[in-house]
């Protein structure tokens, strides 16, 4: 199976200082595996709800901020996964990792022995590697749903400024079709999918450029108005972009994928 049915972007964040950090996460419509090493418990944090986390996890829909609580020296790598794949091959039903974790007991993946190489040498490329090889373990067998990963496919690339009607009709099916597909693989609606890459895609661009001007972001995403993207910015981040913008260039030792 290739990978670009089942994963999308991977991400490696390390540190070899001893302090603790905080990592923080926001919606992007896809769920993630991650796999972590630290001298230290990793705690992950929703709201008031924390978990201690072992170190190879799945993390589902980031509806609301997410917060991983790391000391260092550790290294920290994360795979986004279609959402169809997660619950057809590793039996986990999408709609209970929303806002949640869910760990992946040891006896699952240390057979891998990347994993085990990784922590002895602490080397990010070797997780990296391992995590991947684990991922083609576990596709082996997956049978993708082509409709759905097309749909998908064509809002990642409108960057989520895009009519789901349309959508439908360009792959022959109806809109309610196409809405059941996605409720029940996704744990989203097509439209708020849509929604959500829209924001991530404006995150992006908050990140990039701290000159920006926010009704140029709003006008480049495709939102009605500057007060628009303000209300759908804090509905993901719980704060405004401005307020957002200041507290990071005030922050240390936390980061924002």
């Amino acid at each position: 199976m290739e990978l670009k049915y089942v994963s999308k972007d991977l991400y490696i964040y390390e540190s070899k200082n001893s302090k603790k950090e905080i990592l923080t996460f926001f919606a992007d419509g896809f769920p993630g595996l991650v796999f972590f090493h630290s001298h230290s418990q990793v705690k992950v944090i929703v709201g008031e709800l924390s978990k201690v986390m072992e170190p190879v996890f799945l993390y589902g829909q980031t509806l609301e901020p997410i917060q991983i609580e790391i000391e260092g020296p550790y290294f920290f790598v994360m795979v986004q996964l279609f959402p169809s794949f997660v619950e057809e091959t590793l039996e986990i039903p999408i709609s209970e990792l929303t806002n949640s974790c869910w760990t992946i007991k040891k006896e699952e993946w240390q057979s891998e022995s990347g994993f085990e190489s990784s922590i002895q040498k602490h080397s990010s490329e070797l997780a990296a590697e391992a995590i991947l090889q684990f991922v083609k373990s576990k596709a082996k067998n997956f049978s993708p749903d082509l409709t759905l990963h097309n749909c998908i496919e064509t809002i990642l690339e409108s960057n989520g400024s895009c009519e789901i009607q349309n959508i439908a009709n360009e792959l022959g099916i109806s809109e309610r079709t196409l809405q059941r597909k996605f409720q029940k693989s996704v744990g989203l609606t097509p439209k708020q999918f849509a929604t959500i890459i829209r924001f991530h895609t404006s995150l992006h661009g908050l990140n990039e450029d701290k000159n920006i001007k926010l009704t140029d972001i709003a006008y480049e995403n495709g939102y009605s108005d500057q007060s628009h993207f303000i209300r759908q910015f804090k509905s993901f981040t719980k704060e405004k972009p401005f307020q957002f913008r200041e507290k990071k260039g005030n922050m240390s030792g936390s980061s924002n994928f």
